[in-house]
């Protein structure tokens, strides 16, 4: 049988602006932790409640939040804090986080998020229980030191920084998309 899922619409205000977001919960009210789940530039929240993720994930017993980014989905009136490609300021995607009272949530983070993602993941003190990059941009707007310095479980781009230096984390993940190539499926 499956879980009962609770979902919701709605806004939150983040440093003066309007943010849409979707949410999935476990019905039983109980979850485990929270999952915010970030997109591309040609993408949306809609993205991750079209493929089912949300609902899936709140099946499992996550508390899942999908946000349209400023200046696209339905937040297209909400300036960014950056312009695209430069890092925006941690604060924000922290003040996002406060807003939605998500509690330090596992970060899901594709392409364009990746300016609002590394700043954060890499602020001091900053405390995530998984970090999950699918080729963000921006990783190398990020300084060695700053990477050095992150305390995340999770780890999985394509070129990840931190194995470029030599490191390699205890669990990773190697996401790629059906098309890309030179890209090798074992364990690290």
């Amino acid at each position: 049988m499956a879980a009962s899922v609770e979902q919701r619409e709605g806004t939150i205000q983040v440093q003066g602006q309007a943010l849409f977001f979707r949410e999935a919960l476990p019905g039983s009210g109980q979850a485990r932790f929270s999952v915010l789940l970030l997109h591309g530039i040609r993408f949306s929240s809609e993205t991750w409640q079209n493929l089912g993720t949300l609902h899936r994930l709140a099946q499992a017993g996550y508390r899942a939040v999908a946000i349209d980014l400023p200046g696209l989905g339905h937040s297209k009136e909400a300036a960014a804090p950056a312009p695209i490609g430069e890092l925006a300021p941690g604060s924000f995607l922290a003040a996002v986080v406060d807003a939605l009272e998500l509690g330090p949530p596992v970060v899901i983070s594709p392409s364009l998020s990746g300016m609002y993602s590394l700043p954060f993941l890499t602020a001091p003190g900053s405390q995530l229980p998984g970090f999950v990059p699918v080729a963000p941009i921006c990783t190398d707007k990020i300084n060695a030191a700053n990477y050095a310095s992150v305390k995340v479980p999770l780890c999985g781009k394509l070129r990840c920084p931190c194995q470029e230096q030599g490191r390699v984390h205890p669990w990773a993940f190697l996401i790629w998309g059906l098309d890309n190539q030179g890209v090798s499926s074992g364990r690290s």
